[in-house]
């Protein structure tokens, strides 16, 4: 429950920081995977969006692609190549995205506005920044501009519609709104055995793009996209995790929105520079309460300028240039428990066991990215681009700067030589570790060195493969500070300091076949090896997302005019989980904690609740094993899909994961004394249904 708790708070703070992030700055194609500015194998769009057991969601569906865990088990934001999800950056459209995933899974997209979106995995180009991990950059296509539709999309668990067409000669307008439907078959789920009420999860979500085309070489875009998600509970003593975390009782919720606008010029001027000028401006609040451990309420807007010019040269290089500025202003009110720990690298006490605090803080923060590129013609077969970014905000006071390099060698018409390297710093999302309350305000930004070299072959339009070679430093990640004792303690013992690392590297392979005789499919094999080190203790283990294997194998065949079927086969190296052997019993005495359960003891903290003096076992501390020592058993599962298209505008479709019902272990659950632990699996087979109108 710990884990669960801090994954939480993790989740919103670095929902809220993320408002800080830098936008993209040119539109792309196809979807792929890549380490420089290559261009290789690529899975279209349409394709993701038939990924079996991803009901039309392309954002699940990059599950499928090399190396990319979504979130270990948890099955939401993306891992990619050893990095945890926080250390990603999500972009839309060049602006930033609130959240990417609703509390049931969904992403916040309508798949039918996706045109395309690219998973960067390292080494990224220099107008890319304000990641470590990954950059996932989607953007929205153009409204038709032909007379009004519409779609309508159902399935059990939600609805959607888009409304879009022509408004004048020269500009069109869509307008989505989906809705989940659980809602309406039940309201609550409560089980008195289990000590849970929960309400049943709500969410919702829109975009808005307006397109006009101003002249031949000029083009004005507006843009708004939002989501809100809502999700209350109950739990009382009989709850499984509250002998563990006695705090957790009580009522809680995890609820939040985002709004985002934004007004987007792009033009061409007689001398051939390009030019994208975009204002935005996106508005988030959070609130999230468990029990009496945590109560959080935070709120934040953030304003942006960007301007991304591209000059050519007439040799045939290119010059790309740019900025962006950001004002970031964030409220936060919270109180509760509070253990300061980073437990993607160290071992946490129960947060129960925390000191009591109650904060509140304003934060601002102004950031300003300058990037230049510049991609040099060596040869008619050699492009070299040579790229420098740097950065700076006025609260933690640092200027960095990330030098890019990458290069791209034909060798023939088939084989194609890559590589790329690159410097990458991040703002802290855990927001917790650099509040002036609650943190370090003087901490340094993470970072990391990404080295890519990769062969892209292919053997005609149809049949094309990749093979990539990666590997990556950390450095600087946030931890707890050892000297830290209490909310008393000096000013030179802060709570959070950079001191662990890490390191990941890897290899992946990608085939990839284009429709031809009614099929297409795709093969990606990765091995990777992860690993952290927290220079507090010494101690060096694989990370928790370190999953050596990963396999998977997709397929999809038109069987006729109006029904295609598909497969995917998913093989992944289990989870790694920290063993636990035993639990040292706490007694509580008023508002203390001791472990010795003598009367005595208690007297000395406190009397006794008890009639009789005997102080009650309030929680049991595990005793844990070598973090991350123990792996769990392999996954495997085959997902199935059948879409049917009896004309023009209806489809609908079978979505079937897990077909076969593989038992997949996800975490042992033990008991409260940590003495037995009982495995914990996926739910098995899940059948979805649904259909999309056009009229």
């Amino acid at each position: 429950m710990e884990r669960l708790v801090t994954l939480l708070m993790l989740v919103l703070f670095s929902n809220v920081v993320m408002a800080n992030d830098q936008g993209d700055v040119i539109e792309l194609s196809p979807i792929s995977i890549h380490g420089g500015e290559d261009l290789g194998p690529t899975i279209s769009t349409q394709k993701l969006l038939k990924v079996p057991g991803a009901n039309g969601d392309p954002i699940k569906a990059i599950e499928a692609l090399p190396g990319v865990v979504l979130d270990g088990d948890d099955d939401s934001e993306p891992a990619v190549r050893g990095s945890s999800p926080a250390d990603n950056r999500y972009i839309t459209d060049h602006m930033s995205v609130g959240y990417l995933f609703h509390n049931d899974g969904s992403s916040t997209y309508n798949d039918n506005i996706i045109q395309d979106f690219s998973l960067k995995a390292g080494a990224w180009d220099a107008q890319y920044n304000n990641a470590i991990g990954a950059v996932l950059d989607t953007n929205l296509r153009d409204p038709y501009h032909e007379e009004i539709s519409t779609v309508v999309d159902l399935s059990f668990i939600r609805a959607g519609i888009l409304v879009e067409g022509a408004v004048t000669e020269n500009s069109a307008l869509y307008i989505s709104y989906r809705e989940s439907l659980l809602k309406w078959y039940f309201d609550e789920i409560a089980d008195e055995d289990e000590g849970l009420i929960i309400q049943v999860p709500k969410n919702s979500d829109y975009q808005v793009k307006y397109h006009w085309r101003m002249d031949n070489t000029s083009n004005l875009r507006f843009v708004a996209t939002g989501a809100k998600d809502k999700v209350s509970f109950e739990l009382d003593e009989n709850f499984e995790e509250a002998g563990k975390e006695p705090t957790i009782i009580g009522k809680g919720n995890l609820d939040g929105y985002f709004n985002s606008q934004g007004i987007l010029y792009d033009t061409v001027f007689s001398g051939g520079t390009s030019a994208l000028l975009v204002v935005s401006q996106i508005e988030q609040d959070f609130n999230f309460k468990v029990g009496t451990l945590f109560d959080l309420d935070a709120t934040s807007k953030n304003a942006r300028v960007k301007g991304q010019f591209q000059t050519p040269i007439n040799n045939g290089d290119n010059w790309r240039y740019g900025f962006e500025t950001t004002n970031l202003h964030l409220k936060y009110t919270m109180d509760g428990l509070y253990n300061p720990c980073n437990d993607d690298v160290e071992s946490c006490d129960p947060a129960s066991t925390g000191e009591r605090f109650d904060s509140q803080e304003t934060l601002n923060l102004n950031g300003l990215y300058v990037y230049s590129a510049y991609d040099w013609l060596a040869t008619p077969f050699w492009q070299i681009t040579f790229g420098m970014g740097s950065d700076y905000d006025d609260y933690l006071k640092e200027r960095n700067y990330q030098p890019r390099l990458s290069s791209r060698y034909e060798l023939n018409d088939r084989w194609t030589l890559t590589s790329a390297v690159g410097k990458h710093y991040q703002f802290p999302r855990d927001f917790f570790a650099v509040t002036k309350t609650l943190g370090n305000p003087d901490l340094k930004e993470p970072n990391s060195e990404h080295y890519v070299v990769g062969f892209e072959y292919a053997l005609n339009d149809l049949l094309s493969a990749k093979l990539e070679v990666y590997y990556k430093d950390i450095h600087d990640i946030i931890i707890s500070n050892e000297a830290y004792q209490d909310e008393n303690t000096t000013p030179e013992e802060v709570k959070f300091i950079n001191n662990a690392s890490g390191h990941a590297s890897g290899i992946e392979f990608l085939i990839n076949k284009n429709l031809s005789d009614d099929w297409y499919g795709w093969l990606s094999v990765a091995y990777s090896s992860t690993e952290r080190t927290n220079h507090n203790t010494g101690e060096s283990f694989n990370y928790s997302y370190d999953r050596p294997w990963i396999i998977n194998l997709v397929g999809n065949y038109q069987y006729s005019r109006t029904i295609s079927v598909g497969a995917k086969w998913r093989y992944q190296s289990g989870g790694l989980v920290t063993p636990i052997s035993d639990g040292v019993a706490y007694y509580q005495c008023g508002d203390d904690l001791t472990s010795d359960p003598s009367i005595d003891a208690c007297d000395g903290l406190g009397n006794s609740d008890n009639p009789d003096g005997n102080p009650d076992v309030y929680l049991y501390d595990p005793v844990e094993g070598k973090i991350n020592s123990e792996r769990l058993p392999a996954k495997h599962s085959l997902d199935l899909r059948l879409d049917y298209t009896p004309k023009e505008g209806r489809v609908f479709y079978i979505d079937i994961r897990n077909a076969y019902a593989r038992q997949n272990i996800t975490d042992y659950e033990y008991s409260d004394d940590y003495k037995t632990r009982t495995a914990v699996s996926e739910l098995e087979t899940i059948t979805s249904l649904g259909l999309k109108f056009t009229f």
